[in-house]
């Protein structure tokens, strides 16, 4: 409990800064000839008729005409000052109590720093409450060396803020424009941000809904998936328990990460849509600020922070892929009843998820086993020989490649090794280690037994890898109308590769039996876009 002496003093302080005619803190505080202060605009409520007199009734007569010529209370106004700056700056956030707050929830009426912000509201709640930004007003508009004159003008070749004084003296031959026309120019910038964030919002919008389209399929999917098995095994149920435990648990392991890749990417649209929310709700409130200096002063590092976020936007722009698991059997259930053991597989449909569709692709790579890189040494080219029902039409191939700005060419081979149709493309980067997914868009048509191979030439400043996984010889099937088989083709660096071109494929039947179970062949990370 407050002591009495404290109640004095904060009642004090209440008088002292409040008008005893509309009870609100001072706005434009003047004094009367009798020493009692009242804002400006309760002084001419109280002249209406033309004169009026001193709500203290001490007999203080105050005349329409005379009201502009009171003096101002400047104590009164700057005490009113101290106390609005002092509730809205060093206030620390209401959530975390450690960092002085940034912004006002009108809507939860608490106090919150930029990272409690996010994480306390959701992004519906940024749509709907109502946030507004704490701003410093303590900045000063008198030039540091000439306290008596005001900063008005911007100096180009110095780039900094000066006064009347400043242009005389140190900056004589500098061109220079007022501050409020460069405020205008800076205004404009950041409107042209302005519009990049909202596109911005718009996309990871767009992206957030797919993405959350693409998370419910996922598992609605799964849900079909497991009943399909659950139903086809108990057909043959009592041979084939050990076998639907077998399947669900692999489908659940399969299903549990790729839903965290999913939830990942959703998670990272909102958190990345939040602060492009906060962002947009900033740069409203930077756009109001009259204050030109402060303005300026935020330019450079509100730029470079949109930046930050554009680039980090561009990467999420480009959304995910994710997997989608069906239960097959084959059509012949007698023949299935003698390969009991062997019962069912799981195919995969991979997906692409962005902003504008959720896009079937045909993921080549082992579905189980650790990813792993290699080195392009220059000697083989990696990829996968196709077993096929029908042909298949591609509009684009992706693999997973860390390049280091190094040209990557793709090889489509026909039945004979004969090379048909290639694409080369040059990458961007220049000294990353990490392995991206990297689109090399070809159409094609493959027939049955054609090839697709990956190759780049390391150079001597940085050796290219590509991701891959453990896999043999033998042939491997996708889906009901593609199989595939891992392959490497050795690559003369010495000759010309053109159209026509008869590769050196290594083929299984060079092999014993012996040597072919033993021999890995690198299944590269490889997704079709058909």
């Amino acid at each position: 409990m407050a002591s009495p002496s404290t109640t004095v003093n904060s009642a004090t302080l209440e008088n002292l800064v409040k008008c005893a005619v509309c009870l609100d803190y001072y706005n434009d505080p003047r004094c009367l000839p009798c020493s009692h202060t009242f804002c400006y605009q309760c002084i001419e409520k109280l002249c209406e008729d033309g004169m009026g007199q001193c709500p203290m009734r001490d007999n203080s007569i105050i005349f329409r005409h005379t009201i502009d010529q009171l003096p101002v209370n400047r104590i009164a106004k700057d005490l009113v000052e101290c106390i609005k700056k002092s509730s809205l700056s060093g206030r620390k956030c209401d959530h975390c109590k450690q960092i002085l707050s940034e912004f006002i929830c009108e809507t939860c009426s608490k106090h919150y720093c930029t990272i409690c912000l996010k994480l306390e509201h959701d992004i519906n709640q940024f749509q709907t409450h109502q946030i507004n930004i704490i701003f410093n007003e303590n900045s000063k508009n008198f030039c540091p060396e000439h306290t008596e004159e005001k900063q008005k003008y911007w100096c180009t070749l110095c780039q900094q803020i000066v006064c009347s004084d400043c242009l005389l003296f140190k900056h004589q031959q500098h061109t220079f424009i007022t501050l409020e026309d460069f405020a205008q120019k800076t205004k404009i910038e950041l409107n042209s941000s302005m519009q990049q964030i909202i596109e911005m919002k718009q996309n990871l919008e767009k992206l957030r809904h797919k993405t959350t389209e693409a998370y419910r399929h996922h598992c609605h999917t799964h849900i079909k998936t497991k009943n399909r098995i659950k139903q086809t095994i108990k057909y043959l149920q009592a041979l084939l328990d050990a076998r639907m435990e077998y399947l669900i648990t692999t489908t659940t392991e399969k299903y549990l990460t790729q839903q965290q890749i999913i939830r990942q990417q959703k998670t990272n649209v909102e958190e990345h849509l939040k602060i492009v929310l906060i962002r947009e709700l900033f740069l409203k409130h930077v756009l109001n600020i009259e204050d030109h200096i402060k303005l300026i002063q935020m330019k450079n590092d509100l730029i470079t922070y949109n930046q930050l976020i554009t680039d980090q936007y561009q990467q999420l722009i480009e959304g995910c892929f994710f997997d989608l698991q069906h239960f097959n059997i084959q059509d012949d259930l007698k023949k299935i009843q003698q390969l009991i053991e062997d019962f069912g597989f799981m195919s995969i449909e991979t997906f692409l998820t962005n902003c504008n569709d959720i896009q079937p692709l045909l993921k080549l790579s082992e579905l189980s086993g650790e990813e792993k890189y290699q080195p392009f040494q220059g000697i083989y080219a990696y990829g996968y020989r196709f077993h096929l029902t029908a042909p298949l039409q591609i509009n684009a191939v992706r693999v997973k490649v860390a390049l280091f700005d190094q040209n990557l060419t793709l090889y489509i081979l026909d039945y004979n090794d004969i090379l048909i149709q290639k694409e080369i493309i040059q990458t961007n980067d220049t000294n990353s280690t990490t392995l991206k997914w990297l689109t090399i868009p070809i159409t094609c048509q493959i027939q049955h037994n054609y090839y697709i191979f990956i190759w780049t030439q390391p150079c001597q400043q940085s050796i290219p890898l590509i991701a891959y996984r453990d896999s043999t010889n033998n042939l491997r099937q996708i889906n009901k109308q593609v199989s595939i088989r891992s392959k490497r083709a050795q690559i003369n660096k010495s000759t010309n590769i053109d159209i026509n071109t008869k590769f050196d494929v290594l083929y299984d039947a060079l092999l014993n039996n012996d040597e072919r179970s033993q021999t890995t062949i690198s299944a590269i990370e490889m997704i079709l876009d058909i």
